[in-house]
């Protein structure tokens, strides 16, 4: 069986009465887009042009052209369903009408602002295993559109699942994992108190705080404190509030907006995501599809007993930007509810039975020596500003710290490996653990650097679909377990048969 995912120049296409147009505000919406393009130029030509220069006729001129085009735009942009598949017509030159099978329709994103909400549309996108961007952008359309669409395409992906079944069948490929019908069940619901932690320890705040800083200085309100003789007092006192108390407060707020009734569901195979309180997001991820599961912890969620979950899979995110790694499937969540959200994401794994092992002994020592000669260089290049005895202490301080840092960076690195998945760890500040299924697993290999062979050792690589976002690098390994591991994992990886 061959799916089409075709985009085809046919300008003879002619809408037929199966086709829906997108709503009439699509207009609308796209002159706003417009308008938000030519807002900050037309400002500063506004600002810098001389009176009486006639600039906001010269941008008029480049607006109306960009009016017109969103309107015959929406006049040539339809869709339909057909049996198999959802079909997207777009162009006004070239027209593309793009196929898209609902088996492989990996979820049905809806992003709404405060102007969708207020006037009940939503846009709309299209995921498929394809990565990058969304395979169809659909903007926008009624909300009864919407659900109409998940309906249509979640039930043409379950008619088109026995076809499957049996094509793999025939082609020796063997009968696909059942996902076990479970009735709809909320797995994550976060209060404000848990957005709250969430923002703060992300601590996101300070790229504002960075800006206003470099706005004050390129503005020239910091030279107002010259005549004062004061010019570093505000800038100290400034960073310090900044730091600890403007810039954490900064991301705690925006996460609780970011995130507002963030809700995750699982709803039998697929689990959906949902959240924000200006920009509403709803996402839908296939549990068939996930490639990963990254749960990173930094000092602020061991502290509190915390973590945060993300999952990768071969399409794009909600948002329809490129790249594959999804929204947090848990921004933050207890680690007693952890093996939990685990399990139901990979069934069958138990996080708390890993059994994790340490990489070579020796790599405390290339860690140690490579510290050993930064400090050294390091403190020679400051000796003629510093002197001969400071430059002394800078190198001794961090000779120290590169050695305390070296040995519980080792540490803090381990490997584990399960007949279904395999792990890996790193961190002692900013923790994490990847998991990979080996069903997902699509390259091993090694990799030896020239201190790697000096020293016997490799690094063990583990792809999966979508190139370096999903990946798994295990560092400083003996070279006899890098090569018995990559022998093992590919060779049970040829036996797997690869399922999107």
């Amino acid at each position: 069986m061959r799916w089409r995912f075709a985009t085809n120049c046919c300008p003879e296409m002619a809408v037929t009465p199966s086709d829906q147009r997108l709503h009439p505000l699509t207009v609308l919406f796209a002159l706003g887009g417009e308008l938000r393009r030519f807002l900050v130029p037309a400002i500063l030509a506004t600002m810098t042009a001389r009176q009486g220069a006639g600039t906001e006729r010269f941008l008029f001129v480049f607006f109306v052209p960009a009016a017109i085009l969103a309107v015959v735009r929406y006049l040539f942009s339809t869709y339909r369903y057909d049996e198999t598949e959802l079909v997207v017509r777009t162009g006004i030159i070239f027209r593309n009408e793009r196929h898209i099978p609902y088996a492989r329709i990996q979820s049905v994103d809806a992003v709404q602002n405060l102007l969708h909400r207020w006037l009940s549309v939503v846009d709309v996108k299209v995921q498929t295993a394809t990565g990058g961007e969304a395979e169809a952008t659909l903007s926008v359309l009624p909300m009864s559109a919407l659900e109409d669409m998940r309906e249509r395409v979640f039930a043409g992906r379950r008619q088109a699942l026995p076809v499957i079944q049996a094509v793999d069948e025939q082609e020796g490929l063997g009968a696909a994992p059942q996902v076990p019908a479970v009735p709809t069940r909320s797995l994550l619901h976060l209060s404000p108190r848990d957005l709250a932690l969430s923002g703060l320890f992300d601590n996101r705040g300070w790229v504002v705080i960075g800006a206003a800083w470099g706005l004050m200085w390129e503005t020239g309100v910091m030279d107002r404190f010259e005549d004062l003789d004061l010019a570093t007092w505000p800038l100290y006192v400034s960073g310090v509030l900044g730091l600890f108390v403007v810039a954490p407060l900064l991301s705690t707020v925006w996460a609780i907006v970011r995130l507002h009734g963030f809700e995750l569901k699982q709803n039998n195979g697929d689990l959906r995501v949902s959240y924000g309180a200006l920009t509403h997001v709803t996402a839908t991820i296939p549990l068939r599809r996930v490639q990963a599961i990254k749960i990173k912890r930094n000092p602020g969620h061991r502290w509190t007993g915390r973590a945060s979950v993300r999952v990768e899979t071969a399409g794009g995110d909600p948002t329809g930007k490129a790249g594959s790694e999804r929204e947090w499937i848990a921004p933050i969540i207890r680690m007693t509810d952890l093996p939990a959200l685990v399990a139901t994401v990979l069934p069958g794994i138990d996080l708390t039975a890993l059994s994790w092992q340490p990489v070579d002994p020796r790599a405390f020592g290339r860690r140690r020596n490579l510290a050993l000669i930064w400090a050294a260089f390091l403190g020679g290049v400051t000796a003629p500003w510093v002197g001969t005895w400071w430059s002394l202490g800078v190198a001794l301080a961090l000779a120290a710290w590169g050695m305390v840092a070296s040995r519980l960076y080792v540490k803090s690195l381990g490997w584990a490996r399960t007949e279904q998945v395999i792990a890996f760890r790193s961190g002692w500040i900013r923790r994490a653990i990847t998991i990979v299924p080996l069903e997902k697993i699509q390259v091993v290999d090694f990799e030896e650097s020239p201190f790697d062979r000096r020293w016997q050792m490799a690094c063990l690589r583990v792809d999966t679909a979508g190139a370096g976002a999903h990946r798994i690098d295990i560092p400083y390994l003996s070279r006899q377990t890098a090569e018995d591991a990559r022998l093992s994992l590919a060779e049970r990886a040829a036996a797997t048969t690869f399922r999107w």
